[in-house]
């Protein structure tokens, strides 16, 4: 049964989301083959900037993401708790980084560098206790997000092809993702895209994808073990590890992103070694040398390289609008109050039926 957006994605409370949106007709229009006015600037960068720029204003964790040629993927968590412990000042200030009183696109595209709001324009907005009170959802809104994603890009794209009309294929599309099982499924089936497409055989090569930005960090911390931690190229990212410590999970020790909350209870480490394992067999068909071993976290969940690996390469497939085990889709269900909540993946038996915790 189809779901209203407003209905699922609501601002108000913390949820996680897999979000996808394609070029318009599926071309390849982010392919970094096509010049930008002669500019050495990559297409896909230009989204990659400006998620990035997104992740220090609104309150939305970014887990997970890829851009490929045609379309982007993207795991989000939004947060509205954390917009509640801000002050006045801070959601202005937050919210003038988004709307800025400019077409941000237009400047990026035509190079020029307009004025950014003042430190005046920030306490004049503060005051105004209705537009704050409004501005709070906005920040923790995923519809929001992508809107600000969307328009940009197209508004910017637009210009340097000098062409108009839609540059993305309609809105985008989204799944809910009910428990720690489908977090991790949906992460891994977002870094795995460009092996699955054959537009890499390896994770350290697939560009603009989180897992490669996650290897580059690893990288540069072994060299430079001191280096501030908001210039690591994975900073925009919430931590793949759940902290132990819940001040963490209200609180970002960079400004870069949201939070410090993470994902799973895989380590770094652990998490690379998974999607490594995972891409050779779906790159060789099982015929590499895999590990027997499993990460803990497998344990817990019950599963096994041969379900992973299915549920992955099917992802789409497999999931509809809900993803999660049967018993978080039955509880979806009772909340929602509708019939039961279809998923192949649970028919096929590759979901455990405990709940995950």
């Amino acid at each position: 049964m189809r779901k209203k957006r407003t209905q699922v994605a609501n601002p108000d409370f913390v949820n996680t989301f897999h979000i996808t949106v394609r070029c318009v007709r599926k071309n390849h229009l982010l392919d970094d083959g096509k010049p930008i006015k002669g500019r050495a600037l990559k297409r896909r960068r230009v989204v990659f900037d400006r998620i990035e720029a997104l992740a220090q204003a609104y309150a939305i964790d970014i887990i997970r993401i890829s851009i490929m040629d045609s379309h982007l993927h993207l795991e989000l968590r939004n947060r509205p708790d954390l917009v509640m412990l801000m002050s006045d000042k801070e959601v202005a200030r937050r919210y003038l980084m988004i709307y800025p009183g400019y077409c941000q696109a237009t400047a990026d595209a035509k190079g020029t560098d307009p004025d950014q709001p003042t430190e005046e324009d920030v306490e004049e907005l503060a005051k105004d206790k209705k537009k704050i009170a409004e501005y709070r959802r906005v920040l923790s809104s995923i519809s929001r997000f992508m809107q600000s994603l969307n328009f940009y890009t197209s508004r910017f794209f637009n210009i340097v092809d000098r062409m108009a009309g839609a540059f993305w294929e309609s809105r985008y599309k989204l799944k809910l993702l009910l428990d720690d099982l489908s977090i991790l499924l949906c992460a891994i089936y977002i870094d795995l895209n460009p092996i699955r497409a054959n537009m890499h055989m390896k994770i350290e090569d697939s560009e603009y994808t989180s897992a490669y930005y996650q290897i580059r960090a690893s990288a540069i911390l072994r060299l430079y073990p001191n280096i501030d931690p908001s210039r690591l190229p994975n900073a925009f990212l919430t931590p793949v590890s759940i902290s132990p410590n819940e001040e963490d999970r209200m609180r970002s020790s960079v400004s870069n992103r949201a939070s410090d909350f993470g994902f799973t209870d895989m380590t770094n480490e652990e998490y690379l070694m998974v999607l490594d394992l995972l891409g050779r067999i779906i790159t060789k068909k099982g015929t590499g040398a895999i590990s027997a071993d499993l990460p803990p976290i497998f344990e817990r969940l019950n599963l096994n390289w041969d379900s992973v690996e299915r549920l992955v390469t099917a992802y789409e497939e497999l999931f509809g609008f809900f993803v999660g085990t049967s018993d978080s889709l039955d509880a979806k269900a009772r909340e929602l109050q509708s019939g039961k909540l279809r998923c192949p993946a649970v028919r096929q038996g590759l979901l455990p039926s405990a709940r995950c915790k």
